[in-house]
C-alpha cells in the first residue's frame, strides 16, 4: 500500500467514526418536536389552553380511527383532557389534531390492530359520548389508562 492510499484509508475512516459519533438532529427537527425537553409542559398547555397547570403522559404515537392509521405525533394528557400534537418543524409549533374533555370520555378499552406484515398495534381506545372511538398505540398503555381514569372520574 502506498502514502496515498494510507492517507486515504486513515482519512475515510476518520471521516466514518466522527460521522457515526456527531450528534443528529435537535428536538426541533424531529417529527416529535421538544416532547423530551423541559419545553413540552408549557408549549402543549399553551396550545390546548384547557385550564390545565400540569400534562400527566406525554408519549410519541400513531393515532388509529376505525383501526386505520391516521396520522402520528404527540398524545398527551393533563387535569381536563387527552390531546394529540403534531410537530411543525418549519413553523416550531404543534398543532392540534385530537381532543377529548374529561367529561365526554365515555369509556376507555383495548383494541389490537392485526397485520399480516407488519407488527400488530396494541391499542388503547377512547370512546367519547358520542359514541366515536379513536385508538392510540402506546408503549406507556396502563400509565395513559390510569391517568385517563383519574380525570374522567373528577
Amino acid at each position: 500500500m502506498n502514502a496515498l492510499s494510507k492517507i486515504l484509508l486513515i482519512s475515510a475512516t476518520v471521516i466514518g467514526i466522527s460521522a457515526c459519533s456527531a450528534p443528529g438532529p435537535g428536538p426541533m427537527l424531529t417529527m416529535s418536536g421538544p416532547v423530551h425537553t423541559p419545553v413540552f409542559e408549557p408549549i402543549a398547555l399553551d396550545v390546548v389552553k384547557d385550564g390545565s397547570e400540569k400534562v400527566y403522559f406525554k408519549e410519541f404515537t400513531v393515532m388509529y380511527d376505525r383501526k386505520e392509521a391516521q396520522l402520528s405525533g404527540v398524545f398527551f394528557i393533563t387535569d381536563n383532557g387527552a390531546y394529540m400534537v403534531k410537530w411543525d418543524s418549519r413553523s416550531y409549533q404543534y398543532n392540534l389534531q385530537y381532543k377529548i374533555h374529561r367529561d365526554n370520555i365515555l369509556s376507555i378499552s383495548d383494541d389490537k390492530v392485526i397485520r399480516s406484515f407488519w407488527p400488530d398495534s396494541n391499542l388503547l381506545v377512547i370512546k367519547d359520548k358520542q359514541g366515536h372511538e379513536v385508538g392510540f398505540s402506546l408503549k406507556g398503555k396502563e400509565a395513559a389508562r390510569t391517568f385517563l381514569h383519574e380525570i374522567s372520574d373528577k
